[in-house]
This record gives C-alpha cells, sequence and structure tokens, in this order.
C-alpha cells in the first residue's frame, strides 16, 4: 500500500526525461530568440552607422565636386574609411550629368560597403554649381530667419518673434532644443512685420515634423493679418476616397491652393514654396518640385507674420524648426540644396 501511494504521487523516469526534454527546449528557444534580437540590434546600428557616413561624404561633395558645364567623374573609389565598429568599410562617390540636364547639373552618389558579408548603403543627390547652391546657408535675398534653437529669435531680420504656448524640443537630427513643438489648439509664434513680403519675389521655407500619418490640418507658415488673405504654407485635411490624408497646401490668392494629393506623410519634412516675378507660385517638398499654379495673383500680406498658426485659426500639431523668409523666388537646385542641407 505505501509503495503504491508513493508511485502515484511521484514523476516516473519517463515523465522526469519528458519534463527535462520540454525544458531544455524552452531554453534554446529562449537563447535562439535572444541572439536574434541581439543580431537585429547589432545589425541596426550599423546601418544607422553607415548611413551616417554615406549622407557625410555625399554633403561634402555636393558642396566641392561640381563644375560648369557637369564632368562625370570619380573622386573616391572604393576607398577604406574608418567607421565606428564597422569592418572593411569602404566610401565610393561618383559624379554623373542628367542627360538634358542645364550645364551646371549635377548627380552625386555616394554609395559605402561595409562589415563581412559586405553590406552597401546609396545615397543620391542632384546640385548645381552654375548658383552657388551648396552652401545651405543660403543668405542671398534672406530677410528673416528664425533658427527657433532654444528661443524664437530672428537670427537675420528684426523684430524678435513672440512665442506662445510651444515647447522647445529635438530637430530633425535629434538635437534636444533646436526646434518648436506647437499643440494644434493655442500655440503660435508671431513678429509684427511681414519683412516687406509681397505678391512676387517671395520664397517661404521651413521644416515641418508631423506627428501622425494621418489628417493633420495646420499652417506651418502665414504672412499677413486677415484669414484667407497673404501667403502661407500649411497643410489641409484632404479626401476624395483614395487620397485621404494631410497634404500639403499654398495660401495664394485667398484661395489653399494644394499643389499635389501627395501625403505629407509622418516625420520631419522640408517645405518651401516661391513666388516668380510674374507671381506663379511653385510648391516643394523635400527638394522635389511638386506643383505650380498659374491663376491671378496672390493677395498681398501686412502687418505680422505667424508660425505654426494662422492669425487666430489653423493652429498645426507638430514640430516646426528653421523657418525663412526671402525676397526672391529661389531656384530648383536651391531649393533642393536647403533639404539637403538639413536644419540649422
Amino acid at each position: 500500500m505505501t509503495r503504491r501511494r508513493q508511485n502515484e504521487s511521484g514523476f516516473t523516469a519517463v515523465e522526469l526525461l519528458a519534463t527535462l526534454f520540454v525544458a531544455a527546449a524552452f531554453l534554446i528557444a529562449g537563447y535562439q530568440l535572444f541572439s536574434y534580437t541581439i543580431q537585429d540590434g547589432g545589425k541596426t546600428r550599423s546601418e544607422s552607422r553607415a548611413s551616417s557616413a554615406a549622407y557625410d561624404y555625399l554633403r561634402k561633395y555636393t558642396a566641392s565636386s561640381t563644375t560648369t558645364p557637369c564632368t562625370p567623374s570619380t573622386p573616391l573609389n572604393n576607398a577604406s574609411i574608418t567607421v565606428d565598429a564597422l569592418v572593411n568599410t569602404t566610401m565610393t562617390i561618383t559624379i554623373t550629368c542628367p542627360s538634358g540636364a542645364i550645364s551646371g547639373l549635377s548627380k552625386v552618389e555616394a554609395a559605402i560597403s561595409y562589415n563581412v558579408p559586405a553590406q552597401t548603403i546609396k545615397y543620391a543627390a542632384y546640385t548645381s554649381s552654375a548658383d552657388n547652391t551648396t552652401d545651405s546657408d543660403i543668405t542671398n535675398g534672406l530677410t528673416a530667419w528664425w533658427k527657433l534653437n532654444g528661443n524664437a529669435n530672428l537670427s537675420v531680420g528684426t523684430p524678435n518673434g513672440t512665442a506662445t504656448n510651444t515647447t522647445s524640443v529635438a530637430n530633425s537630427s535629434g538635437v534636444n532644443n533646436m526646434a518648436y513643438s506647437f499643440n494644434g489648439t493655442s500655440s503660435k509664434i508671431v513678429t509684427n512685420s511681414t519683412f516687406g513680403m509681397g505678391t512676387t519675389d517671395v520664397t517661404l521655407s521651413g521644416w515641418i515634423f508631423n506627428p501622425t500619418a494621418g489628417n493633420n490640418s495646420g499652417a506651418f507658415i502665414k504672412v499677413g493679418t486677415t484669414n484667407g488673405y497673404g501667403i502661407g504654407i500649411g497643410s489641409t485635411t484632404f479626401d476624395n476616397g483614395a487620397t485621404a490624408g494631410t497634404k500639403l497646401v499654398m495660401l495664394f490668392e485667398g484661395i489653399r491652393w494644394i499643389p499635389t494629393t501627395k501625403d505629407v506623410g509622418y516625420g520631419w519634412h522640408h517645405v518651401a514654396m516661391t513666388i516668380n516675378s510674374a507671381g506663379v507660385p511653385s510648391a516643394y517638398l523635400d527638394g522635389a518640385l511638386i506643383g505650380s499654379y498659374a491663376g491671378t495673383g496672390a493677395i498681398a500680406p501686412s502687418t505680422t507674420t505667424y508660425i505654426g498658426s494662422g492669425v487666430s485659426t489653423r493652429f498645426f500639431n507638430g514640430s516646426i524648426d528653421d523657418v525663412r523668409m526671402y525676397n526672391r523666388a529661389l531656384s530648383a537646385s536651391e531649393a533642393l540644396n536647403l533639404y539637403i542641407g538639413g536644419a540649422k
């Protein structure tokens, strides 16, 4: 009787072996998952370091190696470089001339290879030496420049702006206190000047962070004191079924002109509007021309410039950085180089 009760309450040899086998399987699976997580994390860090290096080289060679007329060349060909935590790292820079383009337009490509087995990342940009646009601090015609690096003061122009219910945040490079966040209900920066902006020979430029991939309507830059009048850049809810989302919008001629159905998208983007000497506006998103409007002239702005809102509505929910106003229409290559150079 005693032996029978012991057998009923204890493990048999077969049960014990099965339990140990299952436990070992769980340990092996957990170790493999841990190993995969570590490997994935290491791969991501390597890609980030390689991308940063490629981007730095791209900026360097777009600023120093293009000519007019464009001359194809290979300034670096599998040149060995040193990047922290990467091995067998080489960089190749090639410059080509887009067929049929203006004589000073060049395509610069940076290709970085690294580690074993070899991984490759490529970046490319277009640049023009004809009008010296490789410098992202383009100052010709710059009448107002809010860097928004911890305050709303102007680096170029006067008077300074006044910030209301804004928060200093990190910029597109992740550096703290180098941009401003706007809450979408009351945040704004107001400057009591339009800096001589009219309805021709104008550029508005800035970096914006759209915090959601969905609808997000608001003004990034508004020049003029009356709703519906003046010039500006913003986003608007646009829904016609398949193209629902947040679209780039220009305030022009007292109407909201949507230059494209392309969604502004999630994250940081560079936006710009130029108005040429004939009064025709063009819109740029991340350095690319996305539309022009050939209607009648804009309604002139007066008195005040707003960042992050309209006069009393159109509050933007997101972040804004490096806002600029020019008394001339920047060229397409200059708009591209403002994007390539990043926010200041």
